[in-house]
């Protein structure tokens, strides 16, 4: 495993390289051997979204999301918005099945009482229903 710097997973570079698989190999390294480090699943669950394994994403997130990030470089805003992309792509997958994809959309709320995105369900509830939002500019 190469060695953490100031904090940092190796992970996380690798992320930002977009080395999706070598990242995805890294953080399962670092989970193995920090299992209670939110950031290693993030950054697992960031590599898998980039590979648009979206499910295993999700699941990363809302694993990373329920571990202490007190002593961690988590952003817990980032994880909110990458679980949140996640379920939507996934959402968005399964489009002709509306009630699966809503119940995809509503694992969100479930997961995050709070989350930065709980307004932006309907939107997308209704984007999979077939609702398309158009929006008027009045004038002054």
């Amino acid at each position: 495993m190469p060695p953490m710097t100031y904090g940092a997973l190796a992970s996380t570079e690798l992320v930002a390289e977009c080395k999706f698989q070598e990242a995805i190999d890294q953080a399962t390294s670092e989970i193995a051997a920090q299992p209670a480090e939110p950031e290693a699943y993030f950054n697992r669950g960031q590599a898998l979204a980039g590979l648009g394994r979206f499910d295993e994403a999700a699941a990363d997130h809302e694993r990373a999301l329920g571990l202490d990030a007190s002593a961690s470089g988590l952003d817990p805003e980032a994880a909110d918005d990458e679980l949140f992309f996640a379920l939507r792509n996934i959402a968005l997958g399964q489009k002709d099945r509306p009630a699966e994809a809503l119940a995809t959309l509503e694992r969100y709320r479930r997961v995050l009482p709070e989350g930065r995105h709980v307004e932006d369900l309907k939107t997308w509830a209704d984007h999979i229903n077939g609702i398309e939002v158009v929006w008027v500019r009045e004038s002054a």
